[in-house]
């Protein structure tokens, strides 16, 4: 698994999730991740934290509240709504085309997958926030179901 953050047109730290850590769990999200998130949000503190309902978020959030940290409020089931979710998609995207072999060494995934992170411009960054207000509208006009973003 990879982690990665950003804020406007600036990537923010990432992190590959080593193999020995095992599952993400709370435990292993609030030991590896929150540190990352703590650190970009005491530099940035103008910002604020949007993650997914995955289950290890979810169960940290008393690791976070300890840390003064507040995710924003975030609807159940809302991908459309993230546009880290489509950041991962440009980079499947990216991987799939540049590397169709399926048979990579866990180094060279590691390496790939980096390079696709990489690959996401800074212009890609800004049309994904210019469609927020899109988004969220689109998420309105569906009362809260799945919508073509």
């Amino acid at each position: 698994m990879f982690w990665g953050c950003f804020s406007g047109i600036e990537k923010g730290p990432s992190l590959f999730w080593e193999k020995e850590w095992g599952s993400i769990s709370a435990e292993s999200y609030c030991q590896h991740t929150i540190p990352l998130i703590e650190g970009w949000l005491t530099l940035n503190p103008h910002l604020k934290l949007m993650q997914d309902n995955a289950p290890g978020h979810k169960a940290a959030i008393a690791e976070l509240e300890e840390r003064k940290i507040k995710p924003i409020f975030w609807p159940a089931f809302s991908p459309d709504l993230n546009p880290i979710e489509a950041v991962w998609d440009k980079m499947k995207d990216y991987i799939a085309q540049h590397y169709p072999q399926n048979d990579m060494s866990y180094d060279k995934l590691r390496e790939v997958v980096q390079e696709a992170w990489d690959a996401i411009s800074e212009e890609t960054l800004a049309e994904l926030i210019a469609t927020m207000k899109h988004r969220c509208q689109a998420v309105i006009d569906a009362n809260g179901m799945h919508t073509p973003w």
